[in-house]
């Protein structure tokens, strides 16, 4: 009988035991279920290599738009900041003083081809008398030399006529391209003109577009060998193409073409000037335009590209979290390369097949083993230009 309460007592104590002491089994648990977390491997993308430079955007030409007769300033009919077409009327500078000129320019032309004719008729007419004695030498001499003084005065009172027209048309300006013409520089009333070619606006021309840009001279003889190398490929696709990324960090969608290389070398930056053409039809790039040229050279493969997000900075410096083959995570420093979009070209640190985690970084412990989640690599890297 005491034997057989014994051992039902002993059976109620460990069972006690067991339940009051719960962590044996949190214990057992934690050590069989390790943390999930998003893990993309990475496979390595083919990424194009180039010279990436500042440029400045110009409109060839730009014309300034000058009085170039003295008068008042009548009008303008144009909006300020808008495209106008060749030809299209810009301004009107007061033209009676001109209008005047050219009608009397007109009567004295006309007054002096009537002498003109006149002196004519008399040489005509004393040219017999000559060789019969009935004048004296030295009249037909004064003939001929009026003749020659009307003559001259014709061609002069022409010349006139013609700089009075001249004049009557500077009165009426008109645009000598089609481009974006700026604020009036001059108001309606104001004198221009007066001792000067006074400003009164300045047109630009928007398509093409050029792109004016500077390059070290290791960056030119790079892309001159680069060149020299590829001239059958050249032959087929054309100039050297330039591709633009502006100042909204976006990608302009028409690539251009390197239309002009400068003679020499500055010796004072050691740099070389170089100009890209380039289609505007939609006037996106105005003058002035500051944006990234990009020539590509040639592509680079089985380069890592991940996501900015998967990256955390301590100190500046970059670091992603790798995931060994046992499953342990470990912070390893990487250098980066060019940014694109919300991807990171990796330079150093991580290679293709390399495992690293996408989430869980305020939860990381140095050397912990999670529970990987595979996420597909499926960064692309856009082409030329893209970057």
């Amino acid at each position: 009988m005491i034997k057989k309460y014994t051992s039902h007592l002993l059976w109620l104590i460990a069972a006690f035991v067991i339940v009051m002491n719960p962590s044996c089994k949190s214990k057992d648990k934690g050590q069989t279920e390790a943390p999930r977390f998003k893990v993309m491997q990475l496979k390595g993308s083919t990424v194009p290599i180039f010279l990436e430079m500042v440029g400045q955007a110009e409109g060839i030409p730009t014309i300034d738009i000058r009085a170039r007769v003295e008068g008042y300033l009548m009008n303008w009919s144009f909006l300020e900041g808008s495209i106008v077409n060749k030809g299209q009327h810009l301004f009107g500078i007061e033209r009676d003083k001109y209008q005047n000129n050219l009608d009397y320019a007109i009567a004295d032309l006309d007054n002096k081809t009537a002498a003109w004719e006149l002196a004519k008729l008399n040489v005509t007419r004393l040219k017999p008398l000559l060789s019969t004695s009935a004048i004296s030498q030295n009249d037909y001499d004064k003939a001929v030399t009026t003749e020659k003084q009307d003559r001259a005065s014709v061609a002069s009172a022409k010349a006139q006529l013609d700089q009075a027209k001249l004049n009557l048309s500077y009165t009426e300006m008109t645009s000598p391209i089609t481009g974006y013409i700026g604020s009036v520089q001059v108001r309606p009333g104001n004198l221009v003109g007066a001792g000067e070619s006074t400003l009164l606006a300045t047109v630009s021309a928007v398509d093409p577009m050029y792109v004016n840009f500077q390059m070290n001279e290791t960056d030119y003889l790079a892309i001159m060998r680069w060149v020299s190398a590829h001239k059958v490929v050249l032959s087929k696709n054309g100039p050297i193409k330039a591709y633009f990324t502006l100042a909204d960090k976006k990608r302009y969608p028409i690539p251009g073409e390197i239309d002009f290389i400068d003679r020499n070398i500055n010796p004072t930056t050691g740099t070389i000037a170089l100009r890209a053409k380039v289609s505007n039809p939609e006037q996106i790039i105005k003058p002035g335009n500051y944006c990234q040229v990009q020539l590509v050279m040639s592509e680079k493969d089985s380069t890592v590209v991940v996501p900015q997000s998967a990256l955390s900075i301590i100190q500046g410096k970059y670091f992603a979290f790798e995931v060994g083959t046992d499953n342990k995570v470990n912070r390893v420093p990487v250098n980066i390369g060019r940014s694109f979009e919300n991807k990171i070209v990796i330079t150093a640190g991580l290679k293709p097949g390399s495992r690293i985690m996408l989430e869980g970084f305020q939860k990381f412990q140095d050397g912990m083993t999670i529970e990987p989640v595979i996420v597909n690599d499926t960064l692309t890297v856009p082409g030329p230009g893209g970057m």
